[in-house]
């Protein structure tokens, strides 16, 4: 090859292939050596010494299946049961949940109430509740999550110790897959779960030191009750309610911190399915951009910046950059047609996947050594999931893209349709159209 053909073969290698692996590279880089360095020289936990008043809101919608065994872990708590009030706010519920709830009562012995209101949704309860509550911090935890036993001592342990802190998320695990549950569901869950680890112990760990927190976790998030009360609250005004009151808070209070406690743990359920996966990745993408438009004057902030809130950053990651990385997918066949050796292809391609490896495997190793122990069991049965995980997060992506253009073409909804259910609609409309033809004909 001449030089001008070496030239043209970096130029347009390098930019199909070179630009995500510096993206995706340097971000996975940053964070984790940020993430290292502060393990090592952050202190041990603190340590409760006081146990302030604190309310747990549980907001309940046809929750029945799940409600018993969230109002059983928040009544494992180690911390103080006379400390804690737990509001059940139940929002347009029509199933057996308040029978679930009323055995669990008699089980509690502690400050255990249920409240109803008549408008269906979570930020509405969750609103309804914060005006209840008068508890010095305030715990939102979704009806289908079940408490670590000591999640509540240790995230008041984290506030109390650390008064710039103004809210906190805990750290999310994944459960096992139930009973039953068909080889494609286990697989699921098992991505499902090494992908909260790394979100969680190395991304919310990083976003959390370098004061960039984007979202704190729906399923079990704290407040400072000054601090929310001074807020809009929770908005009816976009799919991602979490995400927008994250942002009103670092708009609201520029010198507290919002961070993850990584030491309190809550466990959620796995995807059931595919199409659930899409469904909710297509509600966080579009969320987030819903968030940042209701938020505009936080995009003027300088995204080059490192430290510090600056949710342009994270919008020219997700978006402006995805273009190349994601256009090789479709382009890598192409190359074919114009008579590049399969090899190279193959090559470029193998050359990825081992890049994307690398990442997924530091991430592992990375949380088997912030895990607690019964998280290090599971994370060490799961290693052999790590070979998948670079096609499960190329899958996410595009779900997140096709989340981007709903945001720009259709109208707000919690209710999702995955493109495998739309095709089939689609043939069997076909089929009616075509069967009603032959029978005019």
């Amino acid at each position: 090859m001449t030089t001008a053909e070496w030239l043209g073969f970096a130029i347009f290698w390098g930019t199909w292939l070179l630009v995500p692996l510096l993206i995706d590279g340097l971000s996975a880089l940053a964070s984790l050596i940020t993430v290292w360095y502060a393990q090592w020289r952050r202190p041990a936990p603190p340590e409760l010494s006081f146990a302030p008043l604190v309310t747990v809101i549980v907001p309940v919608h046809n929750s029945e299946r799940t409600l018993g065994a969230c109002l059983a872990s928040l009544a494992a708590q180690d911390y103080p049961r006379e400390q804690m009030e737990v509001l059940v706010i139940s929002n347009g519920t029509t199933d057996r949940s308040f029978e679930v709830f009323s055995a669990c009562q008699a089980r509690f012995g502690g400050q255990l109430t249920w409240h109803a209101i008549p408008h269906a949704g979570k930020a509405w309860a969750l609103n309804a509740g914060i005006h209840l509550a008068r508890g010095v911090y305030i715990i939102n935890i979704d009806s289908d999550v079940v408490l670590a036993p000591d999640a509540l001592r240790r995230l008041v342990a984290r506030l109390e110790a650390e008064p710039d802190l103004g809210a906190a998320t805990a750290a999310i695990e994944v459960l096992p897959p139930p009973v039953g549950a068909s080889t494609w569901q286990r697989l699921l869950a098992r991505c499902e779960f090494l992908e909260y680890q790394a979100a969680f112990q190395v991304g919310r760990r990083y976003q959390t030191i370098a004061r960039s927190m984007f979202t704190l976790a729906g399923a079990f998030s704290a407040f400072r009750r000054d601090v929310l009360l001074q807020t809009f609250l929770y908005s009816q005004q976009t799919v991602t309610e979490d995400t927008d009151l994250t942002f009103e808070i670092h708009r609201r209070f520029p010198d507290l911190r919002i961070g993850v406690v990584a030491e309190a743990v809550a466990y959620v359920h796995p995807i059931e399915s595919l199409s659930a996966l899409y469904a909710q990745r297509v509600r966080w993408q579009r969320g987030q951009l819903e968030v940042s438009a209701l938020h505009a004057p936080l995009l003027a902030r300088p995204w080059w910046r490192l430290r510090g809130f600056s949710p342009s950053r994270i919008l020219l990651i997700d978006h402006t950059l995805a273009f190349p990385r994601l256009v090789w997918t479709f382009f890598m066949p192409i190359l074919a047609l114009f008579g590049y050796p399969g090899t190279l292809l193959v090559g470029a391609l193998i050359v990825v996947y081992l890049f994307y490896l690398t990442i997924d495997l530091l991430w592992f190793v990375t949380c088997w050594l912030l895990a607690r122990p019964a998280t290090r069991r599971r994370l060490r049965a799961h290693v052999w999931v790590c070979p998948v995980l670079p096609l499960y997060r190329m899958l996410v992506f595009w779900f997140r893209l096709s989340g981007f253009l709903h945001a720009v073409a259709e109208p707000a909804s919690w209710r999702v349709q995955d493109p495998l259910r739309q095709a089939r609609q689609g043939l069997g409309d076909l089929r009616a159209r075509l069967q009603r033809s032959l029978l005019r004909g």
